[in-house]
């Protein structure tokens, strides 16, 4: 079931940035990402109120801990879309979204660096295999050739 729900999270997160940056004519990139937040930040408290997963018994379960992972966990978020948005409103938008899509090898390098999680041959050659994409979409052919002919 989590490869469904990562495909519509990965559909979703697409259809998002083709809005932003059809949204971003005009206006700034961090009035857009503010006016964002706020939206998601309402769509899932409804989500979670629906679901009952949102109350003060919950709130109050969570320790010291888990609060500053949580919250370091959006600090990291709300910078990562600071950045990405105000990437989006100045360069093209393929390039822009393949190379924040780096965040999965420097996942996995901090999965194996801090979580101590074990990456796999396949795993490696997979992450590699994004490395080089993201170079070949972001980078122009020109530039690549003339660093190899160099």
């Amino acid at each position: 079931m989590y490869i469904i729900y990562a495909l519509l999270g990965a559909i979703m997160a697409s259809v998002g940035t083709i809005f932003a940056k059809l949204g971003l004519k005009g206006i700034d990139a961090n009035l857009l990402t503010a006016v964002r937040g706020i939206v998601m930040a309402l769509i899932v408290s409804v989500a979670a109120l629906s679901f009952g997963k949102l109350s003060m018994t919950a709130l109050s379960g969570l320790s010291g801990r888990q609060w500053s992972f949580v919250i370091l966990s959006g600090l990291g978020g709300a910078l990562s879309w600071i950045f990405f948005y105000q990437a989006l409103s100045v360069g093209p938008t393929v390039a822009v979204t393949v190379i924040d899509k780096l965040s999965l090898v420097f996942t996995a390098i901090l999965a194996v660096v801090v979580l101590t999680e074990g990456i796999t041959f396949q795993a490696g050659l997979g992450l590699l295999l994004v490395v080089t994409g993201t170079l070949l979409v972001s980078i122009p052919w020109e530039k690549i050739v003339n660093f190899i002919s160099n």
